[in-house]
């Protein structure tokens, strides 16, 4: 059962053609990492991206200078390991290589081209001692543009975990498991595992095909999760107040996914049911006499539902749901701030300005804070002797500082400081939770615009554009907001400006893009701009 725990909840699978001539199967997660990979018949090896994740393979050690020299295209030769080897480490046996420095980080994946047990010393030895299939710089880990993967310091192994409690309960089972999995070849138990999650066979084309293994091994049925569905949509037709007629997209997002019962976040996604589309599902709710709609294809529109009069409804026992669970009402807590996004703006001099850092003996090239921008400000004007003798809280100008605040008559601090702050250059740094610093931009940091408008004459659309320079992806936007707005979604360059990447989902949904936005990524509402292009525009 442990062994499903190193594999993603959704696999994708594609052929793979190297420019050496090398072809294959990449698989990959609901966020296009590359998880596993298989040579034309050849076994199936893990990427590091799933290796610093569960170190699975046997390790063989090196020196830190000669990762850089793998990943330069080299094979690891025999005198840049260091002894001891793995007892594993035998001739034809898939191995991680990793560093002195970081020992439990594998960096590369190849196959041991020696029988390694046999050397204690490899000083004055000679041949190839692993032959490299990938490494971290390699093309399978460029794929890798969805989601920003760092190289950990340190990984620790959770199965040793599931072994140590197993260890506990099922001493004799765990004995024959532990001799199995010492004397076995580990690539055949990569494929065994893999085996009841991935098709029999290789597809000769690129393709996408997606499988759950919750509703193989663990967890809730396809037929279950549609009856949550019903159970859902019951629930809601009793306890909210929906306004009528309601395009589909939004009666799953704010009415059916709201009301399913307590359960694994993953599951509240109309893709994982028997129906796949939304408009499938409202179209069976039809068929039981739950609600009518009005429209063809994917553009269905919810015109009546079921009175809450009806037996069924009144009978319904209602049921905890989701929203309930994940966002109960609580005060703001001081862990919500932890994950959001720092806006730090920073101020660089101007020429015009040299000559009060110059009498004040502060670099002229820094970049300052606004609270150092206002010292600076203070020191000049007490080294100058500018304070006003008689009202000490106006500021006598001279030459410098009319120069530079275009100022012409004594004026209060504030004022000054004002007009004082408009002579630097503005700069902005956005920095994430946890991490010191961040990239250095010109200019005032740009607003994340929401626009709802009416395409068609009638289908209400909502784009999303400037969210990147937040380190948002778009694919993973885009996936986020299919699955939280219950509608598709697609990925394109602005029609005003076609330099801007914007996301566009179905249905009206800038409230639920803003709380997604602000909550879950952590930026600050004061960045997000929201427009409503479908309300008429009031005649003057």
């Amino acid at each position: 059962m442990w062994r499903c725990k190193f594999l993603p909840m959704t696999t994708k699978q594609a052929t793979f053609k190297s420019p050496q001539g090398i072809s294959g199967t990449i698989y990959r997660d609901e966020n296009e990492t590359p998880t596993w990979f298989r040579p034309r018949g050849g076994k199936i090896h893990p990427s590091v991206f799933t290796l610093w994740k569960f170190p699975l393979l046997p390790t063989v050690m090196t020196h830190p200078h000669v990762i850089d020299v793998l990943q330069n295209g080299a094979d690891l030769m025999l005198p840049g390991t260091i002894p001891p080897f793995d007892s594993r480490c035998s001739k034809g046996t898939v191995v991680g290589v990793v560093d002195s420095k970081h020992p439990s980080v594998i960096k590369a994946v190849g196959v041991c081209n020696l029988n390694l047990t046999q050397f204690s010393s490899v000083v004055g030895r000679t041949g190839t001692a692993v032959e490299i299939l990938h490494h971290m710089s390699d093309e399978l880990v460029a794929l890798n543009k969805l989601v920003d993967i760092a190289v950990p310091d340190n990984v620790d192994n959770p199965l040793d975990k599931v072994v140590e409690q197993d260890n506990g309960n099922k001493d004799e089972t765990l004995e024959g498991n532990e001799e199995n999995v010492e004397n076995s070849d580990f690539s055949e138990t990569v494929t065994e595992a893999t085996s009841d999650s991935h098709a029999e066979e290789e597809p000769t084309q690129e393709s996408a095909s997606e499988t759950n293994k919750d509703d193989i091994e663990f967890g809730i049925s396809t037929e279950d999760l549609d009856h949550l569905f019903i159970r859902a949509t019951l629930q809601a037709i009793k306890v909210d107040n929906i306004d009528l007629p309601v395009s589909s997209s939004t009666f799953m997002s704010s009415h059916v996914l709201k009301n399913l019962p307590a359960m694994d976040s993953s599951y509240c996604n109309v893709k994982k049911t028997s129906w796949k589309k939304t408009a499938k599902f409202l179209k069976s709710l039809e068929k039981l006499g739950y609600l009518t709609t009005k429209g063809k294809g994917d553009d269905v529109t919810v015109t009546s539902l079921i009175s809450k009069e009806n037996p069924t409804i009144q009978n319904f026992v209602t049921h905890k749901t989701v929203q309930s669970t994940s966002n109960p009402s609580k005060p703001p807590t001081k862990k919500k701030k932890d994950h959001e996004l720092n806006v730090v703006y920073l101020y660089k001099p101007t020429s015009k300005l040299r000559p009060i850092f110059n009498r004040i003996d502060k670099e002229f090239d820094n970049f300052y804070t606004s609270v150092e921008v206002r010292r600076v400000l203070d020191d000049y004007i007490k080294a100058a002797d500018l304070v006003d003798k008689k009202n000490p809280k106006v500021v006598r100008l001279d030459d410098e500082l009319s120069a530079a605040t275009r100022l012409k008559e004594s004026c209060p601090r504030d004022k000054l400081y004002s007009s004082f702050l408009t002579s630097f250059a503005v700069n902005h740094s956005i920095v994430k939770p946890g991490e010191p610093k961040g990239a250095m931009f010109k200019g005032e940091p740009p607003k994340i615009a929401i626009i709802t408008e009416m395409r068609l004459g009638r289908k209400v659309v909502t784009r999303v554009q400037n969210f990147e320079h937040y380190f948002i992806k778009p694919h993973v936007l885009a996936e986020e907001l299919r699955t939280k707005c219950s509608g598709s979604s697609t990925i394109g360059q602005s029609i005003q400006n076609p330099s801007i990447t914007e996301v566009t989902v179905q249905g009206p949904h800038a409230k639920l893009i803003t709380d997604l936005l602000n909550k879950d990524k952590g930026i600050p509402v004061s960045f997000i701009d929201v427009e409503d292009k479908t309300k008429k525009k009031k005649k003057k």
